[in-house]
């Protein structure tokens, strides 16, 4: 059993991106969405874990082949599919060349789609790290297993999913919106006490230390798991 993967999706027609997106969610794979390469780009950043990405070319702000070289400049090696209405074989070779690992031109059938996107979720890769540590607490990606002080310790999906993206993002405070966007959708925003409440149910099974919390609180802001030097800690309640 191993961790959903997740799939970040680039393409900046919204009508396309939506269609994708619920294809893929169908897929059971959790997905991000993001209408421009820049935006893309910011994400890759804060995630550092997607397990794929689908990628147009056509976008504006910054086009899919300039943000292709740069992930893979930066080092990241997830796979890509590229997503494109070129139908040139140069355009072919210079997205694959860039650093894609497949490419399709649009329009095209959602279930052969679906099925290199299973091919290239299938290949031996391991760009994520499966063991998160933060003091006493460490957390097994792949087996869901968390421990504190070598005990363990049962969380729920979405307080596992929490914990893993702040792990993940250590030593930075995220903000709430980028958290509830990360752990439900962008709708998580109508229902504001979701994220304390699940902030606070984590807090309740690993901060056993009041001297030495795990995850600290900047009031307006959000969330992190910073060094104690860094810390300004204001919990809420």
């Amino acid at each position: 059993m191993r961790a959903t993967m997740r799939v970040l999706v680039v393409e900046d027609e919204p009508a396309m991106l939506s269609a994708l997106s619920d294809a893929l969610t169908h897929e059971r794979l959790a997905v991000d969405t993001a209408l421009d390469g820049r935006d893309a780009l910011s994400r890759v950043h804060i995630e550092r874990a997607y397990d794929l990405v689908l990628l147009d070319l056509m976008m504006p702000h910054m086009d899919g082949l300039t943000f292709l070289r740069t992930i893979r400049s930066e080092g990241y090696a997830m796979p890509v599919l590229v997503l494109t209405a070129r139908d040139l074989t140069n355009d072919k070779v210079t997205g694959l060349d860039a650093g894609a690992d497949d490419y399709l031109t649009k329009p095209f059938d959602l279930a052969e789609l679906l099925a290199r996107v299973r091919a290239l979720l299938r290949r031996d890769r391991s760009p994520k790290t499966s063991i998160l540590r933060a003091g006493a607490v460490e957390l097994d990606t792949v087996t869901h297993a968390c421990r504190l002080h070598g005990s363990t310790v049962l969380l729920a999906t979405k307080e596992e999913q929490l914990l893993e993206y702040l792990l993940r993002n250590q030593d930075r405070i995220v903000p709430r919106e980028e958290l509830e966007d990360h752990l439900w959708d962008a709708k998580a925003s109508l229902w504001s006490d979701t994220l304390r409440t699940h902030v606070r149910y984590l807090r309740a099974k690993l901060d056993t230390d009041p001297e030495h919390p795990l995850i600290t609180t900047v009031r307006g802001l959000g969330y992190g798991i910073v060094a104690p030097s860094d810390k300004g800690d204001q919990h809420e309640h």
